[in-house]
């Protein structure tokens, strides 16, 4: 027979003495370290290995922990303070899911995920009692456990909502169920949480930002406080950024919990909480909108973030109302239909919810926005038949009064002549005659119904309803042309006398939910648009602008966009283009030897930097050679050099070729010699033999050296060595074998040829520049 791990004993060695399984003596000397959240800026790699590295501890310590059997996770869980430290740090600061994605690399996005992991399977473990048939604790004492040593409380819970509730709400369910049932207690301390935690909270906000709540339990607003001018529009960025941050974080989480653990709606209902809820949001939101609208931000992402934050809470707050108003009223009549009594008492209790709700006009605006009061009262007709008339009509004339003034429905689609979104479906039409008609061809995100928009309704207009708020704020965006199909024709299975046409502008009517179109079709409840159609419309093929029969989903053109649009060789836009412009590689041109215009043009420039002082080069017949070389003709060899204002002041630039023709006429005139015949003998080269032979473009190497050596020997001559040409002294920087030692004369060659080392390749360089090379 199994026994229970509370009534187990174990006689140890050191005290020999029988001693329960679960007793502090049996823990490990384990130190869980406590979590941190991640750095801001993880480029700080300080900073962020430090965070990485408590992670990786808390990682392998609570793997360590959950593979422990029974009996000692049981006593590691009960008796350890560090890992009490530990679990609390990271509910206390753990990213929340509704705070966007990690600023983390990949590495620490995965240890993350699997630090989160970890936590959440350690307190799923803690929440079971009964692991298998030989491993379990007694209900009454595993309550007792939880209860008497803070495994867990009504702070813990709510935070596991929000850190867990969007991905492991099935399993988080199972484990609030599991700890609520098993002990009592935590019921009692939900009460006093909502008495005195979230009605004060909620309270104690509006007043912070000189706004009193009615029925939160504070006491009366002081006249002095009422004239301190104490406002949200007053408030700074950062501190209107923590007001924001507080009522989302406390929004998030009560939606979260009550969507998990729906029991917990009959104590907020109980308490009034929906009712506190109303006033707070219709006290509240459109201030914070006003001040989030008057602030002056740093950038327009930053304001965008801001109206994020409140829409977010504005939508949070009405579905926890709608949570709440689901599970309290709705469900229990659907739940027990056959029961007259349940279902009279429901209905009487949701009648009266929301008659005392009918002053907060904004509050019923966005409910209305986001859940149809019409869906409502169609089902509460179905279910009783004793329901006054008259108090739903007042009711939901009043809803419709509260939209009219605050709230925004969708543009008109289709063929109507009403000119405005129709009514709630199955609406009578004196309760919706309060919208007025959109005018023609105006935006559909910002078609606001109703004639009275004078107080508080114009400040709040604007930004009060918009994109994020709800299923009722603006149609939902059109699928695509795959889905757009998929749709038609599960309508058209069933519907098979309708034509795709009246189903495609069903859909469009219906926010392309196929299963409202099908409700309505067979409850014979269609729009007021959508009655006066043929039922056999065919559907129409949209044309493109260009009239060439292309549908828009095969006009890629248009959508395209390039930075060489509409330009002279755009074959897309412009059907006659030059071809003559377009060509492969470098276009090749003719050159007209004989044009001699760009030679004329250039014969002025010459003439005024005095190149030419008795001849004109350029009527010169022998101006090109044969020898000469025109290979670097077409290239600006020096062309975009940083000359500096002395060299182009000081020095005349003439062209080498010309140069060189000048120095041969010099030496002709200085040497006055006669030109001999062309067949004499005198020289290989044509030339006679009186005659010197013609300057050359490219010297002969042998006679380059030749010189060189002569410049050497002057050279060593003048620095006192004599006339004779005495051999170069060397210096020897090899010395003798690795190993055996250098001589002190070697190490000093060395040390001289590493110093000058730079000199004479800055000398080389300079030479090579100077031949033209570069």
């Amino acid at each position: 027979m199994p026994v229970a791990l509370d009534q187990r004993q174990e006689v140890t060695e050191i005290s020999k003495n029988a001693l329960p399984l679960l007793h502090p003596s049996r823990i490990e000397k384990m130190v869980f370290v406590s979590y941190t959240p991640p750095p801001f800026n993880c480029e700080d790699r300080a900073d962020y290995d430090a965070w990485i590295e408590r992670v990786n501890y808390l990682c392998d310590d609570l793997h360590w922990l959950l593979q422990l059997p029974h009996d000692k996770f049981w006593c590691q869980a009960v008796f350890d303070e560090s890992l009490h430290k530990a679990l609390d740090s990271f509910l206390q600061f753990g990213p929340r899911s509704h705070d966007g994605p990690l600023n983390l690399p990949e590495g620490g996005r995965q240890r993350q995920h699997e630090l989160c992991r970890l936590v959440f399977m350690t307190y799923l473990r803690m929440s079971t009692h009964k692991e298998s048939k030989e491993n379990f604790i007694t209900p009454e004492v595993f309550g007792e456990i939880l209860y008497n040593n803070f495994l867990f409380d009504i702070p813990k819970i709510l935070d596991l909502c929000s850190l867990f509730g969007k991905s492991n709400g099935p399993l988080l369910n199972k484990m609030i169920g599991n700890v609520f049932s098993q002990q009592p207690k935590y019921m009692d301390d939900l009460h006093e949480t909502i008495l005195l935690s979230t009605c004060q909270v909620l309270g104690n906000i509006a007043a912070e930002c000189g706004i009193h709540l009615e029925g939160t339990g504070q006491t009366p607003q002081k006249l002095d406080l009422r004239s301190s001018g104490c406002t949200l529009s007053a408030l700074s960025i950062d501190q209107l950024q923590d007001v924001l941050l507080y009522i989302s974080d406390t929004a998030i989480t009560l939606n979260t919990f009550l969507d998990i653990y729906t029991p917990a709606c009959h104590v907020f209902h109980k308490f009034h909480i929906c009712s506190v809820i109303a006033n707070f949001y219709d006290s509240m939101i459109p201030e914070l909108y006003n001040a989030v609208k008057q602030q002056e931000f740093y950038s327009e992402v930053q304001k965008k973030q801001f109206l994020g934050k409140a829409r977010q809470i504005s939508k949070c707050l009405v579905s926890i109302f709608r949570c709440i108003l689901q599970h309290v009223c709705l469900q229990p009549i659907l739940d027990n239909a056959s029961n007259e009594e349940t279902v009279s008492s429901c209905i009487e209790d949701l009648l009266h919810t929301m008659t005392s709700l009918l002053n907060e006009r904004k509050f019923l605006a966005a409910y209305e926005g986001m859940f149809n009061f019409q869906d409502d009262v169609d089902l509460l007709l179905q279910t009783s038949s004793s329901i006054d008339p008259s108090q739903l009509e007042y009711i939901q004339a009043a809803i419709n009064s509260a939209f009219a003034t605050f709230g925004r429905r969708k543009s008109p689609r289709g063929n109507t002549n009403t000119g405005g979104r129709t009514s709630p479906d199955g609406a009578p039409d004196s309760l919706s005659s309060g919208a007025t008609a959109a005018a023609p061809g105006g935006n559909d995100r910002d078609v606001a119904t109703g004639s009275s928009q004078t107080g508080a309704g114009i400040g709040e207009q604007e930004d009060f309803q918009t994109e994020d708020y709800g299923e009722g704020a603006i149609s939902c965006p059109r699928p695509g042309d795959a889905e757009l199909d998929s749709l038609i024709t599960s309508v058209k299975d069933l519907f098979p006398h309708l034509g795709e046409g009246f189903i495609e502008l069903a859909l469009e009517e219906l926010d392309w939910n196929h299963e409202k179109v099908v409700s309505s079709i067979l409850e014979e409840k269609l729009p007021t648009s959508l009655q006066e159609l043929s039922f056999d419309l065919p559907r129409q093929v949209r044309e493109t602008n260009q009239g060439d029969g292309q549908t828009d989903k095969e006009d890629v053109l248009e959508s395209r966009r390039n930075v060489f649009d509409n330009d002279e060789f755009d074959l897309f836009r412009n059907k006659k283009v030059d071809m003559s412009k377009i060509h492969l590689g470098k276009k090749e041109e003719k050159v007209d030897l004989e044009d001699k215009s760009i030679i004329k043009a250039v014969q002025a420039t010459y003439e005024a930097y005095g190149s030419v002082d008795q001849e004109s080069i350029y009527e010169n017949p022998q101006m090109y050679e044969d020898e000469y070389d025109d290979t670097y003709d077409t290239n600006a060899v020096g062309a975009d050099d940083a000359d500096s204002a002395d060299e182009l002041t000081n020095r005349k630039f003439m062209p080498r070729v010309l140069l060189d023709i000048e120095r041969k006429k010099a030496r002709d005139e200085g040497r006055d010699q006669e030109s001999g015949d062309d067949g004499d003998d005198g020289g290989g080269d044509g030339n006679n033999g009186d005659q010197p032979p013609r300057d050359q473009f490219v010297e002969d190497p042998a006679k380059l050296r030749e010189m060189a050596e002569q410049r050497r020997q002057s050279h060593a001559a003048r620095r006192g060595r004599g006339g004779g040409a005495a051999p170069p002294r060397t210096r020897d920087v090899v010395g003798g074998a690795k190993g055996q030692g250098q001589s002190a004369e070697v190490l000093r060659n060395r040390k001289m040829k590493e110093k000058h080392k730079g000199q004479r390749n800055k000398a080389n360089a300079e030479k090579k520049l100077s031949k033209g090379m570069f």
